[in-house]
């Protein structure tokens, strides 16, 4: 069997697959541009204060469940204090009006028939959406072997399918549409406020939080994937930083090592690039191995909207405030051309290591 593996980026899917790997007997080199790892799950500090990017909630922090044994066996959740927010976030709009997306799904659903009683029909069906997945949170039976394990997920998913099937088909922007309430229609997909995201992907998320299966690891984002590094290292794996992949070098249609920016080459008898995959694409492979349906997925498809993140380390305690809400401002601002009529605000009052006693982030 070959027993070599070179990975492309330390992000969580590079230490990932080099954990798997060293499980698995392989020998394995992370070649990372980065100083640290973590890749997009990172952070950094100014001044005593720690700006996240990254991680807000995490599914899989509730124990035994599917997610929570894969971040077990990769060493991420040990020790780890892990907070479970009762509110998802707020939306505050002019006049003094507020939408609170709790995460008890009975608390949500009460919530939103005192906002709009005629409304009662469709958020009825909305909550018991959301109920109906829960499962997919629920801890597993401890010891079942690999194919045990495969059947009941199997069996837990089957009476799903119906759910998957009808609401994947629909944005959060459609379903809004459908309430009388003004208000509901302009605060509920602020909720989950990117162009066409899934309905799907709402109700699971706010299921996985019913349940306490999506908490907040405290130390966030580069604490998490340090300790996958550490896990990855433990194992025996290699990982090198500062080191740009340039190429992947190719023979006879198979990828065979990788060529760095220093001039270097390494070869291993296996290839994972773990990294953007545009770059991974169109760049280290040169497009040469595209297709028209790939660069459809890259022309066309939506993807996540562009946004500005600005941190701030402030000399106060926000800790009684909401964590994350949406505010509409008296008046409407204008940034570079573009109209924005709100802004979203979050803060890590919750999580000590972020910033200093009595400060917040």
């Amino acid at each position: 069997m070959d027993k070599s593996i070179i990975i492309i980026g330390a992000g969580i899917a590079g230490l990932s697959a080099g954990c798997y790997a060293r499980m698995n007997g392989y020998r394995t080199r992370i070649f990372e541009l980065h100083d640290k790892p973590g890749g997009l799950c990172t952070a950094w500090k100014r001044n005593g204060y720690t700006f996240d990017g990254c991680v807000h909630w995490l599914v899989g922090t509730r124990p035994q469940t599917r997610y929570n044994l894969m971040w077990q066996e990769l060493g991420a959740v040990q020790g780890r204090e892990i907070i479970q927010h009762q509110e998802f976030m707020r939306v505050e709009a002019r006049g003094g009006k507020c939408f609170t997306c709790y995460s008890d799904l009975d608390k949500l659903e009460g919530h939103m028939k005192d906002l709009s009683p005629a409304d009662d029909e469709i958020i009825t069906e909305f909550c018991n959406a959301a109920r109906a997945l829960v499962p997919l949170g629920e801890p597993m039976d401890e010891g079942l072997s690999g194919a045990a394990y495969g059947i009941k997920v199997g069996l837990m998913m089957l009476p799903l399918m119906p759910i998957f099937e009808k609401y994947s088909r629909i944005t959060v922007q459609e379903f809004a549409g459908r309430f009388k309430d003004p208000f509901l229609r302009y605060a509920f997909p602020i909720t989950f406020d990117q162009p066409d995201f899934s309905m799907l992907a709402m109700l699971m998320t706010l299921a996985w939080m019913h349940c306490g299966d999506a908490g907040y690891p405290v130390g966030g984002s580069l604490p998490f994937a340090r300790s996958i590094e550490k896990r990855y290292l433990d194992l025996g794996g290699e990982v090198h930083y500062k080191k740009r992949v340039l190429e992947i070098i190719v023979e006879d249609d198979t990828a065979v090592g990788v060529c760095l920016a220093d001039g270097t080459e390494h070869r291993a008898d296996r290839l994972i690039s773990a990294g953007d995959g545009h770059n991974t694409i169109f760049s280290l492979l040169h497009g040469r191995y595209t297709n028209e349906t790939i660069r459809k997925y890259y022309n066309t498809l939506p993807i996540f909207a562009s946004q500005i993140q600005v941190s701030l380390g402030v000399s106060g305690d926000f800790s009684d405030q909401p964590h994350k809400a949406v505010i509409q401002p008296s008046e409407v601002i204008e940034v570079a051309g573009e109209i924005l009529d709100r802004i979203s605000i979050r803060h890590y009052g919750y999580d000590p290591t972020m910033a200093p006693n009595g400060k917040s982030v």
